[in-house]
């Protein structure tokens, strides 16, 4: 009867151990499965950070272009206010 206690009891502390193993890998699959949506969100993340550094650089020339659109059409404005300025002055008779 002893033999069997033994057996028992090895049985025991096997089935206790099985658990403790089944509970360990459920945690490690579900730590994978996070780890991998925590990959995939990073992914994403980082394609969005890369679209976005493109429209910046875009938004960033078109500002550029229209500074220098802005500084044409000022100066275009200053050469046609001189001239008129010249035209009212050579008109008034001085």
């Amino acid at each position: 009867m002893t033999e069997i206690n033994k057996l028992d009891a090895a049985f025991a502390r096997f089935e206790r151990a099985l658990g403790q193993f089944e509970v360990a890998m459920k945690g490690n699959i579900d730590e994978t499965r996070r780890l991998k949506t925590l990959a995939d969100d990073a992914a994403v993340f980082q394609r969005d950070q890369q679209r976005l550094h493109k429209e910046l650089d875009q938004v960033r020339v078109k500002a550029a272009e229209l500074v220098d659109t802005s500084k044409q059409a000022a100066g275009k404005i200053d050469t046609a206010m001189g001239r008129i300025r010249s035209v009212l002055h050579s008109n008034s008779g001085a």
